[in-house]
């Protein structure tokens, strides 16, 4: 039942007040570049959907897990969502892509084309609005971090090694397979990942693991999920449906390295990942 209940706690956020005070991201006296706002978020009110945010430097690499017009899963990336120091305010591109199917070996080079712009604002450490639009419908969510287990980690900007660091969230990737890759977001002994990949039509498709579990092999194990909903701009949003479609393991090398096994609908797939870097200051979640 927990791992329902989790699933249906997808992704999604609470109304906000109709004003906001001036908000300045906290300060870290450690050397670091500040708060990262690498996380999770989604709207309660609204599960089945959700945004995962990578922050490094002044960028930030989003990803958007909803659903098409036709109800299939439908995945966006902004890569580069670019702000000032000292701002919370990212914005930039916004992308779809097509790909080889989940399984190709070997990878093939994906096509992208740009579907619209995204903004990321931050008003607190746990809340935020994102406003996006896709091929000329604009959408505009509050949206706050999801919370699924404890202890929640908080996350700096940091420079150097993060082989020793014991908590995994952040993105994940095959640099030789660019196209693809594993958020993660990790609380206590349970991570939440999420993976964006094609299916064998080469349409996007993205996969959710919400209970991956620490293992007595350290090892984090669970089932995955497809789901099908209403469309990414419906209002009222409706419930999503979700179907069990196989497991996923991760098994971490160090902090920084693991290994992917997953399997969907019968097909085993596995990947050797790393933590994705695009900046100077990475995320370090303890």
């Amino acid at each position: 039942m927990g791992r329902i209940i989790r699933l249906a706690a997808l992704l999604a956020s609470l109304a906000f007040p109709p004003a906001y005070a001036q908000y300045y991201p906290p300060e870290e006296n450690d050397g670091s570049g500040g708060f990262s706002y690498t996380a999770l978020w989604w709207v309660p009110a609204e599960s089945g959907w959700g945004l995962n945010t990578n922050h490094q430097d002044n960028k930030v690499f989003a990803t958007l897990f909803t659903y098409a017009p036709d109800g299939a899963p439908m995945w966006l990336v902004a890569p580069s969502l670019t702000g000032f120091p000292g701002q919370t305010l990212f914005t930039g591109e916004l992308y779809r892509t097509t790909g080889p199917a989940f399984d190709a070996q070997p990878w093939r080079a994906i096509a992208f084309t740009q579907v619209g712009t995204m903004s990321f604002e931050a008003f607190s450490e746990s809340t935020a609005r994102v406003t996006y639009s896709f091929n000329g419908t604009t959408v505009t969510k509050a949206v706050q971090r999801q919370v699924f287990s404890s202890p929640v980690p908080e996350c700096a900007e940091m420079p150097g090694s993060r082989a020793g660091v014991p908590n995994y969230q952040d993105l994940w990737w095959n640099p030789a397979e660019s196209g693809w890759g594993l958020n993660m977001v990790q609380q206590g002994t349970i991570i939440f990942a999420t993976l964006f990949t094609y299916s064998p039509s080469g349409r996007d498709l993205w996969i959710v693991a919400p209970d991956l579990r620490r293992q007595p092999d350290a090892s984090y194990t669970g089932n995955i999920y497809t789901t099908r909903g209403t469309t990414f701009n419906a209002s009222p949003w409706t419930a999503v449906q979700a179907v069990e479609v196989g497991t996923m393991t991760v098994w971490f090398t160090n902090g920084e390295r693991a290994t992917l096994s997953y399997t969907y609908n019968g097909t085993t797939v596995n990947k050797t990942i790393e933590r994705q870097v695009f900046g100077q200051l990475t995320p370090t979640c303890r």
